[in-house]
């Protein structure tokens, strides 16, 4: 069970962020699935999902945007596109980050829970997957996403197909739902239970579901292969 604290926004200049890693990677979920990618995770998340099994405390440092991008930098001419994660990374301005970076010529996501509003003048060009967790949604997150990502239990469907919880957050009466009438991507993915039994009835269920309401169908492929 997840038992890092939450930590509140913290928005700041957003010349100095505070990093887990940096690290290449196929990334293994949402529209750029089985792309190569460098992930920027981003330290601390303002919800705490007890099924969430990403490490987003531990080895943590304050850097310089200048310096994230040499990172980035050193890792060659390809990948081309940057995943900006956390935990939540909208806890912190990543504003100067993400355009400096688009500036640069890279494809930049953003893996958002929804929950706060993005930082102010990120550029329209970046990719905003937001995957709820809560019951609400940041209005201008919802209107902005440019596609929505659910993770959903077996034991935890909702008529709509869609989750009533995910990663076990609680959320009345449910997890947040895409704005009426929006027309963006629906991706629905099995929790990852790490119980290989539970972990079938959780890809079953989504299927069905799938099969059912036309959700894209994703899996975390990064898994799959076995890297981060």
């Amino acid at each position: 069970m997840n038992t890092q604290p939450i930590e509140k926004r913290h928005p700041g200049s957003g010349h100095h962020l505070d990093i887990v890693s940096i690290f290449p990677t196929i990334q293994g979920e949402g529209p750029f699935t089985g792309h190569r990618a460098i992930f920027v995770r981003l330290a601390g998340c303002n919800l705490q999902c007890p099924g969430c099994d990403t490490d987003y405390t531990s080895g943590r440092e304050k850097q310089h945007v200048g310096d994230i991008c040499r990172s980035i930098i050193e890792h060659g001419e390809a990948p081309r596109l940057v995943v900006i994660t956390g935990g939540e990374p909208f806890r912190q301005n990543i504003s100067v980050l993400a355009n400096g970076l688009i500036a640069m010529g890279y494809d930049v996501q953003i893996e958002t829970n929804g929950t706060l509003p993005p930082s102010p003048g990120l550029s329209e060009q970046v990719c905003v997957v937001c995957s709820p967790k809560a019951g609400k949604l940041n209005k201008v997150i919802a209107d902005r996403a440019d596609c929505f990502k659910y993770v959903m239990h077996a034991d935890s469907v909702a008529d709509d197909g869609l989750p009533i919880l995910a990663l076990d957050h609680s959320a009345k009466p449910r997890v947040a739902r895409p704005p009426s009438g929006s027309k963006v991507p629906v991706y629905l993915q099995p929790m990852d239970s790490q119980n290989i039994a539970q972990n079938h009835r959780n890809i079953a269920a989504v299927v069905a579901s799938c099969m059912e309401h036309g959700y894209l169908l994703q899996l975390q492929i990064h898994k799959i292969v076995g890297v981060e």
